[in-house]
C-alpha cells in the first residue's frame, strides 16, 4: 500500500457534539488494507468504538459518514455509506448515491465520525478540509429540500453538497434515512433518526483537493473494460428496461408473476398495475432524466418529474424507484399514480423511509378492513386501501406525530402493541423494520436475504437477486473463481429451499466489497456480478495496493462477520433471524403459491450458517471463523460477555 495514500485521502474527521470539539485523525493503513472502506470501515469503527448495550438514544452513539477509495472516480458513481446504532438495537448501515461521496473525498476526508449531543441544533460545514459546527436554528424545522437551498444561499456557493435530515428525523420518527442530493437517501435502519436525537440538521461540504489515482494508464483500461460489459449489449436482460425505465420497469413484470406486493401482501398482484406501471410514469409523468455522479447508466435510474393535472397538480419531485412505487400503490390498493407521486415527494422532503410510511398506512388500513380499527381511531380519516386522500394527510401527521400518526410515528410493531386486539398478525416487519416492497413468498433467496441481513430488511446487502444470463458461467469459469460449490441451477430456481444459503453467501460477500469500493448496486450486472476480478482490478490500479482475488474475497466475509458481531453484542440470535408471520403461513392463492413455511425457511438458514461457518443453533460466529479472519478483538470481546456460555 506504500506511504502515500492512492484512491484514499488518508483522513477521518472527528466531531464531538456535546463539547464542539472537531479533529482530524489519519486513517489507519489497516483499516484499508482489512475493510477497504465506506461500508467496511463504518463496520469496522462502530464495533471497535461503540460499547455493547450502548443507549442508541445517549449522546455515546455514534454516526459514521464513509466515502471508500474509488469515490471521486466514476466507478464509484457518488456512493456514500452511512451507520449507527438504530433505536432497535441493531446495527443501521445505508448507502446513498448523488454527489456528496466525491464531494467529502475532494474536502480531504474518507470518514466522518460523530458523538455527543449538541444543546442547540448545528450543521457541520467542511471546506476543503477545515470543518466547523454552524448554528442551525434558522434550519429546524425545514424540509430536506428547503435545508439544501437554505444553506447553499448562507454559504454563497450553490455547489456545496449537503446530506440533511428533514422534520419527521428531528422528532426522531422511527426509521428516518438521511438525504443527500434532495432526494438520495440512505440508513433508513435509523440513521437520519439518530442524527435528529444529536440534533445535527446536516453537513456541508466543499471540496476542490481531487483523487489521485495510482496507474491511471490500467484504471482507464479497467474502467473502459467495465464499460463494455455493462453496455445495453443483452448480457443482462435488464440492462434494457433499467436504462429506459429505471427499476420502476418491474411493476409489470413482478405482477405477472405474482411478485407484487398488494394490501399489505394479502395479494401477490395488483388488478391496477397497469395504471401505476413504469410505462404510464414514462409516458405521463416523467420529464427530465436525472442520474448521480459518474453514472453510465443512460439516461439514469432517476428522473424529475411533474404532476401538471388532477388534485396533485403542480407535485414536482425526482427519484420514483419501484419500492416506492409499490409501496404507494399496489400495497395501499392505489390506482393513482399521481398520488403515489406526491407521497414519495412529501416522504422526502419530510425526510421519511418510504418503506416504513407505506407498510404504517397498509398496516392500519387491514387492521380497518377487520374491523380492528375505527375511522375515530384514526383521527376521523378514512384510511381504507385505494383512499389516496386519507394516505397523503396521514403520511403528514406521521411526519409530525400528530394524532394517529404520532402512534405510527414509533413503527408498525409499536403501534401494534399499543392497539392489540390481534393486531400484530398483519405486522410485517425483520428485527424491528418494515419489509421493502418484495414478495418474499416467491423470491426464496430474498426471504434469506432479509431474514439474516443485521440491519432488518435491506435488498441492496444481496442485490440482485435474479438469475445471470448462464452463457456467461461456464463450467470452468466457475471452477476458476472458487465457486463450483454452488449448484446455481437449484439456487436460482425460484421457490426451491436448496442452494440459497450458499449462493447469498456469494451475494453478499461480493456485495459487501462493491459497496466498500464504493460503487452501485446496479453496476453489478453481466460479468461483473460473477467475475470479480476486475473490480479487483480497478481497486487495485486506482490505490496502488496489492489485493488478491482471495484477499478480496475474505474482506467481504469479514465485513459481514463484523456487523453479525454488532448485533450478536446485543443479544440478537437465530430467532431474530427470521420473516414475517403471513409469509410463513399464508398462500397467494390466486397465483398458486404455497407459504415459505418454517421448514423451509429453516433449511435455508442451516445451509447458510454453515456455508458462513457460524453455530447453527445460535446463528453466532465460532471462534474457528473469526480467527480464520483475523477477528481476534471479537473473540476476546465475546469471551468478556460470554457470548458463548
Amino acid at each position: 500500500m506504500g506511504s502515500k495514500w492512492f484512491g484514499w485521502k488518508g483522513s477521518i474527521l472527528r466531531a464531538n457534539l456535546s463539547t464542539g470539539k472537531i479533529s482530524r485523525q489519519e486513517l489507519p493503513k489497516d483499516y484499508a488494507r482489512q475493510f477497504i472502506g465506506c461500508r467496511g470501515i463504518n463496520a469496522k469503527i462502530m464495533l471497535d468504538e461503540l460499547k455493547a448495550g450502548a443507549d442508541p438514544r445517549s449522546p455515546e452513539n455514534i454516526l459514521v459518514i464513509g466515502a471508500g477509495p474509488l469515490d471521486g472516480t466514476p466507478v464509484g458513481m457518488g456512493r456514500v455509506s452511512v451507520s449507527t446504532k438504530s433505536y432497535r438495537n441493531t446495527y443501521a448501515e445505508g448507502g446513498f448515491g448523488g454527489f456528496f461521496g466525491p464531494e467529502l473525498k475532494y474536502a480531504g476526508y474518507d470518514h466522518i465520525a460523530i458523538t455527543g449531543r449538541s444543546e442547540n441544533p448545528v450543521f457541520l460545514y467542511i471546506d476543503d478540509g477545515e470543518a466547523e459546527l454552524l448554528d442551525a436554528k434558522h434550519l429546524w424545522g425545514k424540509t430536506t429540500w428547503d435545508t439544501d437551498e437554505s444553506i447553499r444561499d448562507d454559504l454563497g456557493d450553490p455547489d456545496i453538497q449537503v446530506c440533511c435530515i428533514g422534520p419527521a428525523a428531528e422528532r426522531e420518527v422511527h426509521a428516518c434515512p438521511i438525504f443527500g442530493s434532495f432526494n438520495r437517501s440512505g440508513g433508513r435502519a435509523g440513521c437520519g433518526t439518530a442524527m435528529g436525537g444529536k440534533r445535527l440538521k446536516a453537513i456541508a461540504v466543499r471540496g476542490s483537493k481531487g483523487v489521485q489515482i495510482a496507474d491511471p494508464e490500467r484504471f482507464e483500461k479497467a474502467f473502459g473494460r467495465m464499460r463494455e460489459i455493462l453496455r445495453i449489449d443483452g448480457s443482462d436482460q435488464y440492462l434494457v428496461p433499467y436504462g429506459i425505465f429505471g427499476s420502476t420497469s418491474q411493476a409489470r413484470i413482478f405482477n405477472d408473476a405474482g411478485g407484487l406486493i398488494a394490501r399489505n401482501a394479502q395479494q401477490g398482484s395488483f388488478e391496477g398495475a397497469d395504471k401505476v406501471s413504469g410505462e404510464r410514469y414514462l409516458e405521463k409523468y416523467a420529464i427530465k432524466p436525472r442520474a448521480c455522479f459518474g453514472c453510465f447508466f443512460q439516461p439514469g435510474c432517476g428522473a424529475w418529474y411533474e404532476v401538471k393535472e388532477g388534485p396533485y397538480a403542480g407535485t414536482v419531485g425526482e427519484g420514483l424507484w419501484a419500492g416506492d412505487d409499490f409501496m404507494f400503490t399496489s400495497f395501499v390498493g392505489v390506482d393513482y399514480l399521481p398520488a403515489a407521486l406526491k407521497a414519495r415527494v412529501m416522504c422526502n422532503q419530510l425526510g421519511m423511509d418510504a418503506f416504513f410510511v407505506g407498510h404504517a398506512l397498509s398496516w392500519t388500513m387491514e387492521c380497518r378492513e377487520k374491523g380492528i380499527l375505527s375511522r375515530e381511531d384514526t383521527d376521523g380519516l378514512d384510511l381504507r386501501f385505494g383512499n389516496h386522500e386519507a394516505m397523503i394527510e396521514m403520511i403528514r401527521k406521521i411526519a409530525y406525530r400528530e394524532g394517529f400518526g404520532g402512534i405510527l410515528a414509533e413503527g408498525v410493531e409499536s403501534a401494534s402493541r399499543r392497539i392489540g386486539k390481534g393486531s400484530e398478525r398483519y405486522v410485517l416487519t425483520i428485527k424491528g423494520q418494515e419489509i421493502e416492497g418484495i414478495e418474499e413468498r416467491n423470491l426464496y433467496v430474498a426471504s434469506l436475504g432479509v431474514a439474516v441481513s443485521e440491519v432488518g430488511p435491506d435488498h441492496t446487502r444481496w442485490y440482485p437477486p435474479y438469475p445471470f444470463n448462464p452463457k456467461l458461467a461456464s463450467k470452468e469459469l466457475l471452477e476458476e473463481l472458487k465457486l463450483d460449490n454452488i449448484d446455481f441451477g437449484k439456487a436460482f430456481q425460484t421457490r426451491n429451499p436448496e442452494g440459497k444459503g450458499r449462493l447469498l453467501v456469494f451475494l453478499e460477500n461480493s456485495r459487501a466489497v462493491v459497496e466498500s469500493l464504493p460503487s452501485c448496486v446496479y453496476a453489478i450486472r453481466g460479468m461483473m456480478g460473477i467475475d470479480h476480478r476486475l473490480w479487483l482490478d480497478l481497486l487495485n490500479s486506482g490505490t496502488g495496493a496489492d489485493y488478491t482475488y482471495d484477499e478480496v474475497w475474505r474482506i467481504g466475509e469479514r465485513i459481514r462477520n463484523v456487523e453479525r458481531a454488532f448485533n450478536v453484542r446485543e443479544g440478537f440470535r437465530r430467532k431474530d433471524d427470521t420473516i414475517p408471520r403471513r409469509f410463513r403461513e399464508e398462500p397467494l392463492r390466486k397465483h398458486n403459491i404455497e407459504p415459505l413455511t418454517q421448514e423451509k425457511l429453516d433449511m435455508m438458514l442451516d445451509e447458510y450458517y454453515e456455508a458462513r461457518g457460524w453455530d447453527v443453533k445460535t446463528a453466532v460466529p465460532t471462534k474457528g471463523k473469526l480467527e480464520e479472519l483475523g477477528l481476534q478483538y471479537v473473540i476476546e470481546e465475546f469471551n468478556r460477555l460470554k457470548v458463548w456460555g
